[in-house]
């Protein structure tokens, strides 16, 4: 499978004969050879000097080379009438979703890789049994299995799913024998979990207006259940309107934690932290 954003086709104009990138959206390099107008790829797969110069000045989509065609990896949900796509972030970063303009991760300041990194240590050591409450691309469940000794993440979007699948850098989710996914809606499945069960969790929901259930009472006192005593909860918030509208999300998430049981609320970039004590 040969993914390319405008990172990596801007490495082929230049070329002569040959140049060398990445066609998996900077996880590893390869070998191209150029002949007259069209680029030739290592499976015999070609794109001609327009599709190149098409996916450049797209820099904001990834691009499917199949059958010597490119397809924007991109879904439009009808049912929810959502459209996700997957937006490159650099030409060694992984790419992040944006969900209806949406995008999963912070960007601007950070790739997704630190910004998952962030995350991770705010529940250090990430180590013992972890959930990660919303899987999105599975950054978050990669890195913690780097650390830990089992991974549960669960995902709820069928679409989001499918980007999974073509994301070379989700690649670990399927081939790693430490994380386990779940299809599901993490406020049904985390009544699942027996009590005391996990030692650290990420809980990284949608924002409140597309998932109020996660944000909810109910919600956090399952968290408290399952978590072992000592356990640490990151809950990530972002900063939604909080500049224009006066509005302190983590406020009430705060309040609602206490009232779970949960203990050593903290504000920290981007969300809460929190343990079972």
């Amino acid at each position: 499978m040969i993914l390319l954003s405008a990172y990596q086709a801007r490495k082929f104009l230049p070329a002569g004969d040959k140049a060398t990138a990445s066609l998996d959206l900077g996880l590893t390099e390869s070998e191209i050879r150029r002949e007259g107008e069209y680029f030739i790829f290592p499976d015999g797969q070609k794109l001609g000097i327009a599709d190149i110069k098409k996916i450049i000045k797209k820099d904001t989509m990834c691009f499917l080379v199949e059958n010597s065609s490119i397809i924007q990896v991109a879904i439009f949900s009808e049912e929810l009438q959502r459209y996700y796509k997957l937006v490159p972030t650099g030409y060694r970063t992984p790419p992040t979703i944006e969900i209806s303009g949406i995008r999963m991760h912070v960007t601007k300041k950070f790739s997704p890789l630190e910004d998952t990194k962030q995350k991770i240590n705010f529940v250090a050591p990430c180590t013992g049994t972890v959930l990660d409450t919303c899987c999105g691309l599975g950054y978050t469940a990669i890195k913690a299995a780097e650390t830990a000794e089992i991974v549960y993440t669960i995902e709820i979007d069928p679409n989001v799913a499918e980007l999974q699948k073509i994301n070379p850098w989700s690649k670990e989710l399927f081939d790693n024998k430490k994380i386990k996914m779940i299809i599901g809606d993490a406020f049904a499945e985390i009544k699942k979990f027996p009590n005391a069960f996990f030692d650290r969790v990420i809980h990284d929901p949608p924002r409140l207006a597309l998932s109020t259930l996660l944000y909810s009472q109910e919600f956090y006192n399952q968290l408290y259940r399952v978590m072992k005593p000592g356990g640490k909860l990151y809950h990530y918030t972002g900063d939604p309107g909080s500049k224009k509208r006066g509005m302190d999300i983590r406020a009430g998430i705060i309040k609602r934690l206490e009232k779970a049981g949960f203990r050593n609320m903290q504000r920290v970039f981007n969300g809460v932290t929190a343990e079972k004590l």
